[in-house]
């Protein structure tokens, strides 16, 4: 029955003429400075206790600003998310859009510019199907771009698979998504599949990515070598964008990641850095339980 849904879905929005490729799915930006190190693999780990996670990334010259919040619980995960260029002066009229609704560096001229502002955030969380081993992801955003605004939903559909020491993540991104402005434009988003693969080797882990856009695919390869229990150093190629590298330190309740990704003048909007600070919550209750008189 959920796969007759499904497909159902799948081909309601084959009709939809005004398919656009969703400029920042919230699946597939790297969620914290561990994915950006791994070449921006976001490898959805199951938590084994409640957790809460910040991350804070900043390209070059403070140009681009992005946030999330990652809340983990034994059975669920909760997924914010903030991406935004901030009242730069000059970029409006240099912007040439192709019609995703985000720029990029082949879009804008910039001995052409007024100013520019946007602003997306979103949240997403899985649910579990049991009966087919199933994800849904349902997924909203807002956005606001200069002086216009949208609210977009929709959901995203996953599925894990283990062969001995490697897991397999399949996605089939914005399944059905749309997004409306508030100039009563509508949009809805172009379905792309993603395969996330990851392999452990005693102390290495390796993790592949490969995305399925129309005709384009993308791929990218991450390496975590675990040096010391509480140790980690990462590295990782993101497809066209360059070498990452990382490292990530657990403390008593506190696990900490830092990401330096190659700095591009053609992609003035690309993050260079990224922290992660990550609270274990039952280590942090506890260790105030003995603090307290």
């Amino acid at each position: 029955m959920v796969y007759k849904l499904i497909q159902y879905m799948l081909l309601l929005s084959v009709g939809f003429s005004a398919w656009i490729q969703n400029p920042s799915p919230v699946l597939v930006r790297p969620f914290d400075a561990k994915s950006s190190a791994l070449g921006g693999i976001n490898s959805f780990e199951n938590s084994e206790q409640s957790s809460v996670q910040f991350s804070y990334s900043v390209s070059k010259d403070n140009i681009l600003e992005e946030n999330s919040i990652v809340f983990d619980t034994e059975n669920k995960s909760y997924y914010l998310s903030y991406f935004g260029v901030s009242n730069l002066d000059n970029t409006i009229d240099a912007w040439s859009d192709n019609g995703d609704g985000m720029p990029s560096s082949d879009e804008i001229d910039y001995t052409r510019i007024t100013s520019f502002s946007y602003r997306s955030i979103s949240f997403t969380y899985p649910v579990q199907i049991s009966t087919s081993k199933l994800e849904i992801w349902p997924t909203f955003s807002f956005t606001s771009l200069y002086e216009e605004s949208a609210y977009s939903a929709g959901f995203s559909i996953s599925k894990k698979m283990h062969y001995k020491n490697t897991q397999f993540l399949l996605f089939i991104h914005d399944a059905i998504s749309s997004k409306r402005w508030s100039t009563n434009r509508k949009e809805v988003y172009q379905p792309f599949l993603e395969l996330i693969v990851n392999s452990k080797f005693k102390n290495t882990t390796i993790f592949l990515d490969g995305i399925l856009n129309s005709s384009e695919f993308n791929s990218n390869i991450g390496v975590s070598f675990n040096i010391h229990e509480n140790l980690n150093l990462r590295g990782g190629y993101a497809g066209n964008d360059g070498f990452t590298l990382g490292a990530g330190v657990k403390l008593n309740f506190i696990e900490l990641d830092i990401a330096v990704l190659p700095s591009d003048s053609l992609h003035p909007f690309k993050p260079t850095q990224q922290f992660t600070v990550k609270l274990l919550v039952e280590k942090v209750l506890s260790a105030s339980k003995r603090l307290s008189p």
